[in-house]
C-alpha cells in the first residue's frame, strides 16, 4: 500500500513541470450548427435554475395554441355559415346583406385572433439573437393592382405574383421543407434552445400587447352586443350555435386564461432574472467571434483564387502569348455558358410561363370582379338545378379566393396574384398545419395520380365559373342587379370565358414549369443552372484579372493574402473563446476544426437537437415556424 502511494507521488513530482495534455471531449467544425451545440449544452448546464421561466413560458405557449385552435374553429364555422332561404324578395335581400355583415365581422375577428396567435407562437419559439444572423425570409410588398378591366392591372398582378412567389410557397411548406430551401441563407437555427432574459422579457411584453389588441378589436364590442341580444342570423344546420360557442371559448381565453398565464410568465422571469441575464451575456460572448469568422470565410469565397492571381502574374512576367490565350478562353467560357442549350431553353420557358399567366389572368379577371361585388360569395344562395347543398359552400370559397387574386395585399399571410390559384389546382393545401378538414374545398378532393387529379380540379373550376355566369345572367343572386351598379357589366364580361382555352393554358404552364425544374437541377451530363452560374462567375473574375495590370494584380494578391490571414486569426480567436467558455460554463472541452477555404457552409438539419418548445408544437399539430 505504502509503496503504491510512493509510486504515485513520484510520478506526480516527475511530471509536475510538464504540460498537462487532455483529449478534447468533442471535435466540431467551425460552421453553422456550432451555435446549436453550444446553446443546447449551455441550457442543460443551467436547466435547473431556469425552471420558473421555461415552465411558465410553456404554459403560455399552450394557451396561445389553444386560442389559435379555437379561432380556427370560429373562422371555419363563419366561412361555412349559410342563411336559410333561397330566392328572396327585395326586402329580404337587404336584410340578408345586413345579416351577412354580422358574420363577416365575426369572421374578421377570428382571422385577427389567428394572426395574433401565430405571431405570439413565433415570438415564443424564436431566438431573437439567432434571427439577426440570418437573411430575411420575406420580400417587400409590391405595388397595388386594381380591380379594373385593364391589361396593365393584369400584368401588374401577374408580376406581383412572381415577385412574391417565395412568400406564397413558404406558407404551404413545412418547416423542414423551408429549411431545405433556405439552409444557405442561415448561419444559425432560430429555434429556441437556450432561453435568456431579453427573449423572455420581449416575448412576455409582446404577448401582452397582442392580447390587449385582440380585446380592443372593433368586433369585440359589436359581437358582445350581438350575442347578448341573440340576434345572430339563423343559418343552415347548427352554424349559429357553433359560432356562438367558438366565440365564447375565444373570449374566455382572452379575458381569463391568457392574462393569468402572462402574469405567471412575468413572475417566472423575475424569479430567474440573475441566471437568465447571465445566459444572455454568455450567448453573445461566443456568438460575436463566430459571426466574425463566418464573415471572414465568406469574404474569402467571394475573392478570386490566389492560385489564379499568381498564375496571371507569372504569365505577365514571361509569357504574354499564353496570357492572351487564357483571356480568350475565359471569354469563350462565358459565351458557352450563355449559349448553353439548357440555359437558353430555361429563359424561353420563363418568358412563355409569364405570357401564359397573363393569359390566364385575363380570363379569370371578370370573375374576380364579381367575387368582390358579391361580398366574398356571401350573396350566393341555393339555386334549383344549378346550385344545391354543399356546392353553395364550395362556390362561396372559390369566390373568396378569387377576390384576392388581383388586388393589393391587405392582410397578413394573404398573397396576391394568380400563383395561389395555380397552386390550388395542383392540390397543395393553403394551410398544411391545420387539423381541420375543409369540407368546402372549391375543387374537391381526389385520390388519384397527381396529374389526373389536377385535370379533375381544372374541370371543376371551369364548371363553377360557368355556374357563376349562369346564375348572374338569370339574376339568381341574393341581390338585385340595380343594388350594385357595376354587377351587370362584370357579369357580361364573364361571357367571354373559354374553359377549353383556360384548361390548355394551365396544362401548358404546368408542363413548362416541370420542364424548367428539370433544367434547373440538371440531368445526365448537362450541368444545373446553379453550376452554370458559378462557371460564369469564375470566368468573369478570370477575365477581369486578365485585363488588370501587373501592379493591380500585386495589390489583389496582397488583399487576398490579408483576407486569408484575417480568416485564420479570427478562427484562432473563436477557438480560444469557445474553449474557455465551454470549460468555464459547461465543464467540457471542445476542439474546433477549420473548414476548407472553398467549402460552402450550410446549416445542417440537426434532428436530434429539439427546440425547447418543439414537443409542445408537435403535440398541438403546429408546424415549427422557425428553421
Amino acid at each position: 500500500m505504502m509503496s503504491s502511494m510512493i509510486q504515485v507521488l513520484t510520478k506526480a513530482l516527475k511530471y509536475e513541470d510538464s504540460p498537462i495534455t487532455t483529449e478534447p471531449d468533442v471535435d466540431c467544425p467551425a460552421s453553422p450548427g456550432l451555435m446549436t451545440l453550444l446553446d443546447t449544452a449551455l441550457y442543460r448546464t443551467y436547466e435547473g435554475q431556469m425552471t420558473g421561466t421555461t415552465a411558465s413560458a410553456n404554459a403560455t405557449l399552450h394557451a396561445f395554441l389553444e386560442l389559435k385552435s379555437q379561432a380556427k374553429q370560429l373562422l371555419h364555422t363563419c366561412k361555412h355559415a349559410t342563411l336559410n332561404g333561397s330566392v328572396l324578395s327585395h326586402k329580404q335581400q337587404k336584410q340578408s346583406q345586413m345579416e351577412y355583415t354580422k358574420i363577416n365581422t365575426l369572421e374578421s375577428f377570428a382571422q385577427f385572433c389567428i394572426d395574433c396567435a401565430s405571431e405570439t407562437i413565433t415570438q415564443l419559439t424564436t431566438d431573437k439573437i439567432a434571427t439577426t444572423a440570418n437573411l430575411p425570409t420575406e420580400t417587400n410588398d409590391s405595388a397595388p393592382a386594381g380591380f379594373g378591366f385593364h391589361e396593365t392591372d393584369v400584368l401588374n398582378g401577374v408580376r406581383s405574383s412572381q415577385d412574391n412567389s417565395w412568400e406564397e410557397v413558404a406558407l404551404r411548406l413545412s418547416s423542414a421543407q423551408q429549411h431545405q430551401l433556405r439552409k444557405r441563407d442561415c448561419w444559425e437555427s432560430t429555434k429556441m434552445y437556450c432561453p435568456d432574459y431579453v427573449w423572455a422579457d420581449e416575448a412576455q411584453s409582446q404577448c401582452q400587447r397582442l392580447v390587449r389588441s385582440m380585446l380592443k378589436h372593433d368586433a369585440v364590442n359589436a359581437m358582445t352586443a350581438v350575442l347578448d341580444q341573440h340576434v345572430l342570423p339563423e343559418c343552415l344546420g347548427n352554424a349559429r350555435e357553433n359560432m356562438m360557442r367558438a366565440y365564447k371559448n375565444v373570449m374566455t381565453l382572452l379575458r381569463n386564461d391568457l392574462p393569468l398565464r402572462l402574469h405567471q410568465f412575468r413572475q417566472g422571469i423575475e424569479s430567474d432574472i440573475i441566471v437568465s441575464k447571465r445566459l444572455y451575456l454568455v450567448k453573445n460572448e461566443y456568438r460575436a467571434p463566430f459571426r466574425a469568422f463566418l464573415e471572414a470565410h465568406q469574404h474569402i469565397q467571394k475573392a478570386p483564387r490566389l492560385s489564379t492571381v499568381m498564375e496571371y502574374i507569372r504569365l505577365q512576367e514571361g509569357d504574354p502569348k499564353a496570357l492572351k490565350e487564357k483571356r480568350i478562353k475565359a471569354n469563350q467560357i462565358i459565351q458557352d455558358c450563355m449559349r448553353n442549350d439548357n440555359f437558353v431553353l430555361a429563359i424561353r420557358i420563363e418568358e412563355s410561363c409569364e405570357k401564359l399567366e397573363i393569359f390566364i389572368a385575363k380570363l379569370i379577371l371578370p370573375f374576380c370582379e364579381v367575387a368582390r361585388l358579391l361580398m366574398d360569395g356571401r350573396l350566393i344562395v341555393e339555386v334549383p338545378d344549378l346550385l344545391e347543398g354543399d356546392d353553395v359552400l364550395r362556390l362561396q370559397e372559390l369566390l373568396r379566393r378569387l377576390k384576392r387574386i388581383l388586388c393589393k395585399k391587405t392582410e397578413r399571410k394573404s398573397s396576391t396574384g394568380i400563383r395561389p390559384l395555380l397552386l390550388d389546382l395542383q392540390g397543395i393545401p393553403r394551410d398544411p398545419s391545420s387539423s381541420l378538414v375543409d369540407i368546402s374545398d372549391p375543387f374537391g378532393v381526389y385520390i388519384k395520380e397527381p396529374e389526373a387529379a389536377m385535370k379533375k380540379r381544372l374541370q371543376s373550376l371551369c364548371s363553377q365559373l360557368q355556374v357563376i355566369y349562369e346564375i348572374g345572367k338569370a339574376n339568381k343572386f341574393s341581390v338585385e342587379k340595380k343594388e350594385i351598379e357595376t354587377l351587370p357589366a362584370a357579369i357580361r364580361a364573364c361571357a367571354g370565358f373559354d374553359g377549353a382555352a383556360f384548361t390548355k393554358a394551365y396544362i401548358d404552364w404546368y408542363d413548362f414549369s416541370k420542364h424548367q425544374r428539370e433544367l434547373s437541377i440538371g440531368f445526365g451530363s448537362q450541368p444545373s443552372l446553379d453550376e452554370l452560374s458559378e462557371q460564369m462567375r469564375q470566368a468573369e473574375i478570370e477575365v477581369s484579372i486578365a485585363m488588370a495590370s501587373r501592379q493591380d494584380l500585386s495589390l489583389v494578391r496582397q488583399r487576398i493574402e490579408m483576407l486569408e490571414n484575417d480568416r485564420q486569426k479570427k478562427f484562432e480567436i473563436l477557438q480560444e473563446m469557445v474553449m474557455e467558455i465551454c470549460l468555464r460554463e459547461m465543464d467540457f472541452s471542445i476542439n474546433l476544426l477549420l473548414p476548407a477555404k472553398d467549402s460552402v457552409l450550410v446549416l445542417p438539419d440537426i434532428k436530434s437537437a429539439l427546440g425547447l418548445f418543439e414537443p409542445a408544437l408537435d403535440l398541438a399539430g403546429e408546424s415549427n415556424p422557425t428553421c
